[in-house]
């Protein structure tokens, strides 16, 4: 199996290891290469976890699809990120939502259960990390329910524009995924998420250009959450 080191260093359970441990490590457990088209279903929803997935090219939406056939983006995950990784140690133990492939020749590295186990026991500083992984997990979710729990769409958003500057540590921010995610995100409709943009821009507090948002007056979003 011909696999690109240089990808999986980009994820926080190999960020440390040299090439030739990687190799070392990957060569005493067994995983799965799996290729895939655009829009190709990786995971459905319900179905029962057992393997931890791992990008190695493309990328894949996490998807809650519901009966209407209306689906909402989760997150969105690229080269190095890892999805089920959680799941797959629950007690309920079945994905919470599906997987879809979003480029064609997107590639996944899948990791059995008990594979992931071996390779925890065969490096306790991989084991480590991944705990470290999960309870960082846990508090993106907090956040996000942190931002639902605010009155407003105008507040969802200068809380998140608040808290990336702060993370990015810059007053001009890249939003890290599309608009129609960040929306969905903020529990709002692309529309009326374009509309309350333009709605700061206008009073002079933001502007924006593509992914790119400038806070021009942190004061000002700061009072709409007050």
């Amino acid at each position: 199996m011909n696999i690109d080191t240089s990808v999986l260093k980009k994820n926080l359970l190999f960020r440390n290891k040299t090439d030739d441990e990687i190799k070392r490590l990957l060569q005493q457990i067994r995983t799965i290469m799996r290729s895939c088209s655009k829009n190709e279903i990786i995971v459905t929803e319900g179905e029962p976890a057992t393997m931890m997935g791992l990008v190695l090219s493309g990328s894949v939406e996490i998807q809650k699809i519901y009966s209407t056939g209306k689906s909402i983006t989760v997150a969105r995950f690229t080269g190095g990120n890892t999805f089920g990784e959680a799941v797959i140690f629950s007690k309920t133990n079945v994905y919470p939502a599906t997987v879809v492939s979003t480029e064609n020749s997107t590639t996944i590295l899948l990791f059995p259960k008990q594979e992931l186990l071996k390779l925890f026991s065969l490096d306790t500083e991989i084991m480590g990390t991944f705990m470290m992984n999960m309870s960082e997990r846990l508090v993106l979710l907090n956040q996000k329910i942190e931002i639902l729990s605010l009155g407003t769409l105008r507040q969802r958003i200068a809380y998140f524009l608040l808290k990336e500057s702060k993370k990015q540590k810059t007053e001009r921010i890249t939003v890290p995924f599309s608009k129609r995610v960040w929306a969905e995100h903020l529990n709002s409709a692309r529309p009326s998420l374009s509309r309350e943009l333009c709605y700061l821009r206008d009073q002079g507090w933001i502007s924006f250009d593509d992914h790119d948002v400038e806070l021009l007056d942190v004061g000002a979003l700061e009072a709409l959450l007050e």
